[in-house]
């Protein structure tokens, strides 16, 4: 006798899992708040070495691949990804990259980008990632840069509200 409720399945929540990379705590600032909005799973990628921040910044601009310690990266329980990560040298972190390189059941899973940055100015990091999500087959969903002076003084909250509508619907 159920049957409006199965024909109704848009009000069963997305499953979302935010994976997040963060150096200063910024990212992971952010990423929390999403994470609180949308009741999303949480994980995050951490390079499974810490070396000097300039070896990071020219990893980033080589677009390379670091070791990263054990995290989700197997979306089969999942709708929706978001990754949350931060600008260096207007690139992807390279933990970022070896993270996208080990995703697993992504194809038709919906994505999306948040990114946080020191400056205004275009940065390549949320369109490579993107570019790469969506030739992995995912559905691009929205993306939004948070930049560092509204993580500090704590103005970023209509950004994740107005971000995190996209992943409201199934």
């Amino acid at each position: 006798m159920n049957t409006y409720q199965n024909s109704h399945s848009h009000d069963e929540k997305m499953r979302i899992l935010i994976a997040c990379f963060s150096y200063s705590g910024n990212t992971l600032k952010v990423a929390y708040a999403l994470q609180k909005v949308l009741s999303a799973e949480f994980t995050q990628i951490e390079p499974v070495e810490d070396k000097w921040f300039l070896f990071k910044v020219w990893n980033s601009l080589r677009g390379n691949l670091v070791p990263i310690k054990p995290c989700i990266t197997d979306l089969k329980d999942y709708d929706a990804l978001i990754i949350c990560s931060p600008v260096w040298a207007g690139r992807t972190p390279a933990a970022v990259n070896e993270y996208l390189s080990l995703l697993k059941n992504a194809r038709d899973k919906k994505f999306g980008v948040l990114i946080t940055a020191g400056g205004k100015r275009n940065q390549k990091t949320a369109v490579y990632i993107r570019e790469y999500l969506t030739q992995q087959d995912m559905n691009f969903l929205g993306q939004t840069r948070i930049l560092a002076d509204e993580v500090k003084n704590e103005s970023f909250n209509e950004k994740i509200e107005l971000f995190s509508k996209k992943f409201q619907i199934k």
